[in-house]
């Protein structure tokens, strides 16, 4: 058996979980921490794993003999083929992207530069977690506003607890809406953000604001992952960020890396 174990946000866990599955696709398991507290934590994720995924996968206790996975990167083996010093990415900013690698192959944030056949297998691993009912049904009534004209942009604004001055320098709305413009007004727009303001910005002052769709969540967006049905509603958000084939997204950011997993890595990804 195998046990995904890692304590970071939602993005990160899943990354983790499904390179569980694809270690061991025959008996993998998470044990899903919740973390409820920003005393000992610099983030926190206070949703229990039942409240969003219908797999019934979950342990509360590590036995012996059991093979645990907590890292943050997706899982690479020997057979992979991939060449010493594959991973290039650079955080551009005082946060380190740890790699779990020592020979620095590691496949995460590299999106297009993913030989195929990997990316293929991680597909098939990311189908295996599905989303409870109560949130697939969200997720497929709400993308039925998409057509094939319609792009997913994720805008990570780094505003939460414990993220602020770490990465929000990273931040620039101003270059996701120089990007949007270049598509014509055939073209509408999904915005997923962990930011009120962006939100805002989009729906009442962008030029671009007759074609913006955001999803009309019910729980406070700057501080959904403190109780669990903001985390639900940042899964249905991520999950919707998929439906899409063209995707703009946010550097350093596993949810725009999850996203676009989940969406079968359509090759028109832009990152800024």
């Amino acid at each position: 058996m195998i046990v995904s174990t890692n304590k970071g946000g939602l993005s990160n866990r899943i990354k983790s979980l499904i390179s569980c599955i694809r270690i061991n696709p025959n008996n993998f398991k998470v044990k899903w921490d919740i973390i409820n507290s920003y005393d000992k934590h610099t983030h926190i994720l206070n949703c229990p794993f039942n409240k969003l995924f219908s797999n019934d996968i979950e342990v509360k206790n590590i036995y012996k003999n059991t093979i645990i996975y907590n890292s943050h990167c997706l899982s690479i083996s020997d057979n992979d083929d991939l060449p010493i010093n594959f991973n290039n990415f650079n955080s551009k900013c005082s946060v380190r992207f740890y790699k779990s690698d020592k020979f620095n192959r590691n496949i995460d944030f590299m999106y297009n530069k993913i030989p195929e056949n990997i990316k293929k297998e991680y597909i098939e691993c990311f189908k295996v977690l599905k989303p409870i009912a109560y949130l697939q049904q969200k997720i497929d009534e709400y993308s039925k506003k998409f057509n094939k004209k319609t792009i997913s942009v994720h805008i990570r604004s780094w505003n939460r607890n414990g993220e602020k001055g770490r990465r929000d320098y990273l931040f620039n709305i101003q270059k996701f809406e120089k990007e949007m413009k270049k598509y014509d007004k055939s073209y509408t727009f999904y915005v997923a953000t962990d930011s009120q303001n962006v939100q805002n910005y989009f729906l009442k002052e962008s030029k671009l604001k007759d074609r913006i769709f955001i999803y009309p969540r019910k729980t406070n967006l700057d501080t959904s992952r403190d109780f669990t049905e903001g985390v639900q509603e940042d899964l249905i958000e991520l999950y919707l960020l998929s439906k899409n084939k063209i995707i703009i997204g946010s550097h350093f950011s596993t949810f725009t890396e999850t996203a676009w997993w989940l969406a079968e890595c359509p090759e028109n990804i832009i990152i800024l």
